[in-house]
Formats: C-alpha cells, sequence, structure tokens
C-alpha cells in the first residue's frame, strides 16, 4: 500500500509539473534575433499553467554554443543555477563573453510556488551579429568608370555583380552579410533574397551604413557551382535627392558592394566567400536610377559581355554635394561604422488594373487605377528592338486628360523602357517608388488592355490582429484606408505650427527636405514652405486678433481668399480654431500672405 502511494505522489508531481509550461521564450524582446549587437542581452518567458494561482518562486537558464550540448542539460555558455526570484522579464546575461557572429542555444525552467520545478522549455536561439570591424574580411567593390559627378549633379551608374563559387558538401549553417552604396538587389542561386526594398535602408552614410543579415537555408544552397548576382542603385545614396541633412545629392565614387557569406559544415570546417577582386562585374541595363524621378532600362545591354574584374574600393575617399555647391564632403569607407539592422518587413504587393483607359492623344494611352497609391508600373509588352515605351506617373489629370506633373516639386516621375526585341517582354523597376493614380503611357506597338501595364501597390506590413478572421472586403478596407508606404521610405503626416517670426527652418523628412520661409514686412507676414513629392502636411497658421489670411500662392498663381480660406489646388482649409487656421497641403510650392 505504502507503494503504491508513492507511486501515486510521484505520478501527481509529474503531471503537475507538465500541466506547468514555459513559454514565448525571448532575447532582447526578440524571438530567435539574429544580429544582435549588446553583450549583456535580457531574458524573458511566460508561464503557461492549467491549474490556478501558479506562481514562479525561481528560476535556471541554461545557454549553450551548441544544440546537441542543451539537450544533455549541459550550459557551457552560462548555467545560472536556481535563482530565486518571481521575475520573469529583463534576466540580465551574465555568462562567458559573446562572440562575434556566433549562434547560442538556451532554454529555461522554473520552480512553482510549491517550489516544484517543471522541465526545461523548448529550446530556442539568438545570434550575435559582426561585434568587430576586424571580422569584416570583406572588400568594398565596384567598377571603375561608373562614377557619379558631384560637381555636375551626375550620378553613379548603376552595375551589376557576379560570383560563382563551390561546395564539396552540405553546410550545417550559411549567412549572409551584406550592404551596398546605394541599393542592393540581391539574387542567390537564382532567386531574390529577400522581398524588401532599398536595403540598407536609409542612414547617414558618412558616419554610420547599415548591414543585414539573410540566414540561407540548404534548400537554397547546391552542392556544386552557386551563383550570386548583385545589382546595385543609387536607393537612398546618390539619387540627386539631397537628403542626409542636405549632404548627398551625388556622390563623385560608383556604386559599391560589401558581401561576407559564411558556411559552416558537420566536420567543423568553414568556407568563407568574400567581395574581393575575383567577382565579375559591367554595367546594368539600367541606365539611370533614382528613387523618385524613376528608371531607364535598356533591355539590350541584359546579353552584354563586357565583363571585367571588380575593383577594390576599401580606402576611397568619398565626395559629396551639399545644397550649397560651396560646401563639399569627404569622408572614407575604413572609417564609417557598420551597424547591423534587420530589413524591413517585407511590403505587402497588391496588382492593381486600370479601372480605365483612354487614349489622350495619337499613340498614348492614359491607365488610370482609379485610387492615389503607391508603389510602381509592371509592364507586359512587346516592340521592336531599340523602340522605347515611357510611362509618366501623375496624381491628377491635365484638361487635356494627360498626365499633370506640373505639381510634382521639380520631379517628374518617368520610367523608360528600350526593348531587347525578343517577344512579350516584362519589366518593373528595382530601385523607384512613386505617388501615383495615372500613368501615360508612349510607345505601345498596339492598342493596350487591363494586362499591359499593372501597377504593383504596396502597403505597409502592419500585422492584424491575431486570431481574428478577416474577409477579402474587410482587408480591402483595412489597406485601402490605411497609409500606404513603405518603412524607412515614407512619414506619416507632419503636422507644422509655425511662429511667424524672420527666419528660415529646414525640416529633414524621408521623403526629403521641407524648407519654410517667415518674412515679417511692416503688418504683413509672408510664410513659405516647399513640401518634397509624395507627401503632406497638416499646416497651423496663427491668426492675430484683426489679421486674415489674404492671398495664398501656389507655384507662382495667386488665390484671393475673402472672409475664410477657400478649398484651392494643393490646399484644403480643414477649420479654423483656437485662433489658428488648419489647412492639408500636398507637394508642392506655397506662400501664405497674412495682413
Amino acid at each position: 500500500m505504502k507503494k503504491a502511494c508513492i507511486t501515486v505522489i510521484i505520478v501527481l508531481i509529474t503531471f503537475l509539473a507538465k500541466a506547468q509550461t514555459i513559454e514565448n521564450l525571448k532575447c532582447d524582446n526578440q524571438t530567435n534575433p539574429f544580429g544582435l549587437e549588446n553583450l549583456k542581452p535580457s531574458f524573458s518567458w511566460q508561464i503557461k499553467s492549467t491549474t490556478r494561482a501558479t506562481k514562479q518562486s525561481a528560476y535556471q537558464i541554461l545557454i549553450s554554443d551548441s544544440e546537441a550540448n542543451l539537450k544533455k542539460d549541459i550550459g557551457n555558455i552560462w548555467n545560472s543555477g536556481m535563482i530565486k526570484t518571481d521575475q520573469s522579464f529583463g534576466i540580465a546575461y551574465l555568462g562567458s563573453n559573446l562572440e562575434s557572429k556566433k549562434l547560442y542555444f538556451w532554454k529555461v525552467k522554473i520552480w512553482n510556488e510549491k517550489n516544484k520545478p517543471t522541465t526545461y522549455s523548448e529550446v530556442t536561439k539568438f545570434e550575435m551579429a559582426i561585434l568587430k570591424s576586424t571580422d569584416w574580411t570583406a572588400s568594398w567593390i565596384g567598377q571603375k568608370g561608373t562614377e557619379g559627378k558631384f560637381l555636375n549633379a551626375t550620378a553613379p551608374r548603376s552595375i551589376e555583380l557576379q560570383k560563382e563559387f563551390d561546395l564539396k558538401k552540405r553546410a550545417t549553417k550559411a549567412r549572409i552579410y551584406v550592404t551596398g552604396l546605394g541599393a542592393y538587389h540581391l539574387i542567390f542561386n537564382g532567386k531574390k533574397i529577400s522581398k524588401e526594398l532599398f536595403s540598407p535602408s536609409y542612414s547617414d552614410f558618412s558616419k554610420l551604413i547599415y548591414y543585414q543579415i539573410y540566414d540561407i537555408q540548404n534548400d537554397d544552397l547546391t552542392v556544386g557551382t552557386n551563383f550570386i548576382t548583385v545589382t546595385l542603385g543609387n536607393g537612398w545614396w546618390s539619387s540627386g535627392q539631397d537628403f542626409g541633412k542636405g549632404k548627398f545629392a551625388f556622390s563623385d565614387q560608383p556604386n559599391k558592394l560589401l558581401f561576407q557569406m559564411e558556411l559552416e559544415f558537420y566536420d567543423g570546417t568553414k568556407q568563407i566567400i568574400n567581395s574581393d577582386e575575383t567577382w565579375k562585374t559591367r554595367v546594368s541595363p539600367l541606365v539611370i536610377n533614382s528613387i523618385y524621378s524613376g528608371e531607364i532600362y535598356d533591355a539590350r545591354l541584359e546579353y552584354g559581355k563586357d565583363w571585367v574584374n571588380a575593383s577594390i574600393f576599401d580606402n576611397q575617399e568619398e565626395k559629396y554635394q551639399h545644397t550649397d555647391v560651396s560646401k563639399n564632403y569627404v569622408f572614407n569607407n575604413k572609417n564609417v561604422e557598420l551597424k547591423f539592422k534587420n530589413a524591413p518587413k517585407e511590403p505587402i504587393f497588391k496588382d492593381v488594373k486600370a479601372v480605365k483607359i483612354t487614349e489622350s492623344r495619337k499613340g498614348r494611352y492614359v491607365f488610370d487605377f482609379g485610387q492615389n497609391l503607391i508603389g510602381y508600373a509592371a509592364i507586359n509588352v512587346e516592340g521592336k528592338a531599340g523602340k522605347d515605351l515611357e510611362l509618366k506617373y501623375a496624381e491628377r489629370l491635365t484638361d487635356k486628360g494627360q498626365a499633370d506633373q506640373l505639381k510634382s516639386n521639380g520631379i517628374k516621375p518617368t520610367d523608360q523602357y528600350f526593348f531587347k526585341g525578343y517577344g512579350v517582354e516584362k519589366w518593373e523597376p528595382k530601385f523607384s517608388i512613386h505617388g501615383f493614380r495615372f500613368i501615360e503611357v508612349d510607345g505601345l506597338s498596339k492598342k493596350p488592355d487591363e494586362n499591359t501595364v499593372i501597377a504593383k501597390m504596396l502597403f505597409e506590413n502592419t500585422p492584424l490582429v491575431e486570431n481574428l478572421a478577416y474577409g477579402e472586403e474587410t482587408l480591402q478596407k483595412i489597406y485601402s484606408n490605411s497609409n500606404q508606404k513603405i518603412n524607412d521610405i515614407l512619414d506619416s503626416k507632419i503636422v507644422f505650427s509655425p511662429n511667424l517670426s524672420n527666419e528660415e527652418k529646414i525640416f529633414e523628412t524621408k521623403q526629403g527636405q521641407i524648407l519654410t520661409k517667415n518674412e515679417v514686412i511692416g503688418n504683413k507676414t509672408i510664410f513659405k514652405i516647399s513640401i518634397p513629392a509624395n507627401s503632406s502636411i497638416t499646416l497651423n497658421l496663427p491668426l492675430s486678433k484683426g489679421k486674415s489670411i489674404n492671398n495664398i500662392k501656389e507655384s507662382g498663381k495667386a488665390f484671393v481668399v475673402k472672409k475664410k480660406p477657400m478649398k484651392i489646388e494643393g490646399v484644403n482649409y480643414l477649420k479654423t480654431e483656437n485662433e489658428k487656421a488648419v489647412f492639408e497641403v500636398l507637394s508642392g510650392n506655397y506662400e501664405f500672405i497674412l495682413e
């Protein structure tokens, strides 16, 4: 009888232990994070229990540099031992020094309110970034002769780079560490490495360049020959949009790549593929590219065989043009900080077909997509070799039904495609994005249909609420009413409340610079503002007692405002409250006169 009781107690304790499990393990508030730069990360977890009033009284964390060790309950990197506390969030790491690029495995168990231990949690992991500059063994590479000219405002030429390498055996771990000046479009064994746009993301490139880490699965590796192709565009770095606090209109150096792939094998051996002079490069079919202005693509150059060995640019000085061309900026690649940054979440693409196609004039067709959107066009066309197709993007039409690009703050977003002349040709931009509703197309060989030009509509990848079912109609409402934007490219709407005194200001946004200038002349105040393309602001203009807004000028044309502001093109009067007039102002150049 006594033996039976003991057995029952053991079974009960085992059941209670299993009834309490540890879940949702996080390191630095992330699940299985890549690229950690924090040498003292923190840990957290949650308790799941089938019994009421469960409480943690202690925990034990095990961390190992191999999953096999951890399965044997060996924490050779850190064994916290039994720590008596109910804390399960923000547990500081106190183990051995963490190493650059190293993958670590960890698990945790707790003791409950009755001081009974649970089983260990499932194994989870975290991986360190490149922690020291000396751990970069790759070189910055590019092609001589493709430089930009910052003094005469010429952008660098897009280039392609290729590398073949052989694998003798399957890898147990494969990582790519990569960045570029400017944006990179990376294809590995025929597959685009990710769907993000404009990686490596925006930064002040004279001080900081972000890089990304990609986990390459075994299914994407080939025992034998593997193939890497990278196309480099100007991105945020040298698109002539005057980003980076006015410093980076154009570089006087070529686009460059920094690529380091590291593979580990079951026998402990490693293989590293670095960007170096063994890579091949050539000028890209992408003749011109700019984030907002558009791209010119010559498909005939896809068959070019003028590959040359890449050039090393590790110690090349970079010069940039300031808005004030008398100010020049210089830096050296080796002095710039390289810092890991997760690539933006993969954006959501939605194909939108034109709701109406009209012939604005002979041979020119306007595609109306029924709504303003952010994205670009994908074409599906035929044409003779050397003939070109021109696509003009616009948010509105002229009185004659043509694309109106006069309100684009000096930017006239246009793509141009030169045919190679081999059947149906498909193409879409790599390094451009536009805000538009209409696309005017010139150069089609026959009357188009809804499949000739399709808008690739871009949405911010915002996760929906879990455990809710969404129908197509609901999703359409959510996305059509959301800010259509891509992370790190477009800001949310900005609110301006200027002080009306003599001053000039520059406000940095990721769309570009917003410029304001106030002039006080006697009893009259002139407020001028320049807003970049694909953006809008809310403007709060103070209305002092006895004053009114008598004139608003847009692109040099004056609008006389009588008793209260009226709706004009580009400026929507919203309301007057608390001695201020509130406007929504779209991209353009404006002048408000208060007297």
